[in-house]
């Protein structure tokens, strides 16, 4: 069985080791195998096993509604808003690129030469943290 981890976004798949006995079933976790979360448990007498099928996008992306390589093609430069004192950071912001592909634009509802901010602080400095 294949899952998605609710976490971090990682596919991954499951595997039963051992299952298939008539009594002394206990739950067991189901771990995500980039995080190490439990996604969720099942009653088995064996164990499970997760294999990873696919990395998750990056938190910047999966908030974006894009995937990483979507945030590549349309090379926008992130920004971060420093406000007037330029020593603290509040937000990050990015304007869309002209040439954004058609397909992006219409995934996300942005235009061409939109402003798009107040992405949170914690999405773009968490990079990797899970």
């Amino acid at each position: 069985m294949n899952e998605e981890c609710p976490k971090c976004g990682a596919k991954f798949s499951v595997a039963e080791i051992g299952g298939g006995g008539i009594c002394g079933a206990c739950r067991e976790p189901i771990d995500c195998p980039y995080c190490h979360e439990t996604v969720r448990e099942e009653r088995t007498t064996g164990t499970f096993t997760s294999t990873l099928i696919k990395i998750p996008d990056s938190h910047l992306s999966r908030y974006l509604g894009i995937s990483d390589d979507d945030w590549e093609e349309m090379g926008a430069e992130l920004n971060a808003n420093t406000g007037n004192s330029g020593e603290m950071t509040y937000c990050y912001w990015f304007m869309v690129p002209e040439d954004t592909p058609e397909e992006i634009l219409h995934k996300t509802g942005w235009k061409a030469g939109q402003t798009i901010d107040d992405i949170p602080l914690d999405v773009v400095d968490s990079e990797g943290d899970y």
